[in-house]
């Protein structure tokens, strides 16, 4: 029986009751994913919803439909099949304009309330860069517009999160290169949990079926994400796509982890004069991704205390490692390329020319606003 889409009328808003599970996914698809975008709305449609959970999703696309389009993925009928129903169309949106995400937010936590919610950001992705890559949320109709990593909080604070709605349970990015430390942190307050690649991910993202039955499975939202993390590698391993990453981040343990890197900084710094070199070297060394400049932390602080013998860079390197582990709450990854991913990434370019061409970017982060001396240490190794 083939999947149908209908149109509810939406003169008058439909009150629904407060369930387990809120899903809410906002598909920036107005770029060369559209396919992709209608795919994984289809397995989501044919997981389906349930009586304690709530499916909703947002989709603009390129020359698919007019406008964007929301929808809800209703329970199972009696003869077993969910289907989509259009709750409205609206006129074109820009998915790089945060105004819009933020109203896709509210109106998704107001009219599908729920005691957990994952609320998934769904695109390609570059991390916090910007210019001329674009961090997430590209719209291609929109004069290649996109959503800063500032910008995204901003849509998530007025949507009312982190205050009046309280936090969501997980902020998910089916995008590449997000999961490192200055972009969880971002979310500082906003959400519980991050889920997110370290790694590029392939085209077909998430495997939406699955993630929608780790939320029938659980009623818990650390449980859910580590089942997030499980179902993406397994789907992977099942289709044979490797060099993929996936992870999951308990935000509130960011500050352990941007004490212990300061501390770090503070120790690569005493010692930058006898082992600029050797800072380097280690660098070389360590687990790399699709962007160049992002490398993975427990690998970085492992090459770093083998390569610099200096007693205290070894201890603090142990620091890091310690926190980045407590904040780690899910890790996998699947082909040699990636096998030394430990779940949460930090830029550290190795060229003045990157570090001095994304430098002001980088200091708009919360991050780097909170804890600089990182920052500090990249000036003095490669701005100097």
């Amino acid at each position: 029986m083939a999947l149908r889409a209908r149109t509810r009328r939406t003169g008058r808003r439909k009150s629904n009751a407060r369930k387990v599970w809120g899903m809410y996914t906002y598909i920036a698809g107005d770029n060369d994913l559209t396919d992709y975008a209608l795919l994984d709305i289809t397995e989501m449609e044919e997981a389906g919803g349930t009586q304690d959970r709530h499916v909703a999703v947002q989709v603009d696309t390129a020359g698919v439909h007019d406008g964007s389009v929301r929808y809800e993925i209703g329970e199972p009928d009696f003869e077993g099949h969910s289907h989509r129903t259009v709750i409205a169309r609206l006129p074109e949106q820009n998915t790089g304009d945060p105004k819009y995400l933020a109203s896709f937010a509210s109106w998704s936590a107001s009219r599908y309330p729920a005691k957990n919610r994952l609320l998934v950001v769904w695109n390609h992705g570059a991390g916090f860069m910007h210019e001329p890559t674009r961090d997430i949320g590209y719209d291609d109709s929109s004069g290649n517009d996109a959503l800063t990593m500032g910008e995204l909080r901003w849509a998530l604070e007025k949507a009312g999160f982190g205050k009046k709605l309280g936090k969501l349970s997980i902020l998910g990015f089916d995008a590449c290169l997000m999961n490192m430390l200055e972009v969880a942190y971002e979310f500082t307050g906003i959400t519980d949990l991050v889920v997110g690649s370290q790694q590029t991910e392939p085209g077909d993202g998430w495997p939406y079926g699955d993630v929608v039955g780790c939320l029938r499975r659980t009623t818990s939202p650390l449980a859910a994400a580590s089942e997030i993390v499980a179902s993406y590698l397994a789907h992977y391993r099942k289709v044979g796509t490797s060099g993929v990453t996936q992870s999951s981040i308990d935000v509130a343990a960011l500050d352990g982890v941007g004490n212990a890197v300061d501390k770090l900084a503070t120790e690569l710094l005493n010692a930058m004069d006898t082992s600029r070199n050797l800072i380097t070297e280690a660098r070389v060394k360590t687990q790399g991704y699709e962007e160049p400049t992002y490398v993975d932390m427990v690998d970085l602080m492992e090459h770093l205390a083998k390569k610099v013998r200096n007693p205290k860079v070894r201890t603090a390197c142990a620091a890091v490692v310690k926190s980045v582990r407590k904040a780690v709450c899910a890790n996998g990854f699947y082909g040699r390329s990636v096998g030394r991913s430990c779940g949460l990434s930090i830029w550290f370019p190795l060229l003045k020319t990157d570090y001095v061409s994304r430098r002001n970017e980088y200091m708009a982060l919360r991050y780097t606003r909170d804890y600089g001396n990182w920052a500090e240490f990249l000036d003095r190794l490669l701005a100097a």
